[in-house]
């Protein structure tokens, strides 16, 4: 579903996304519904289900 070796945050760094990420597609493949709420939809939504908040009523 995403891109593969397109960096989301600086190679030294711990990238918070990628681990957000990783949760939710856990909870995916367990069967759960997942949308991230988010302001950064650019990076998340290379990976998982990720909406602007305010648009998600």
């Amino acid at each position: 579903m995403h891109p593969r070796g397109k960096p989301t945050a600086d190679s030294n760094a711990l990238d918070g996304d990628v681990i957000l990420a990783a949760q939710a597609i856990l909870e995916v493949n367990a069967g759960n519904e997942v949308v991230i709420a988010t302001t950064n939809v650019g990076h998340l939504s290379q990976f998982v289900d990720a909406r602007e908040w305010r648009l998600i009523s």
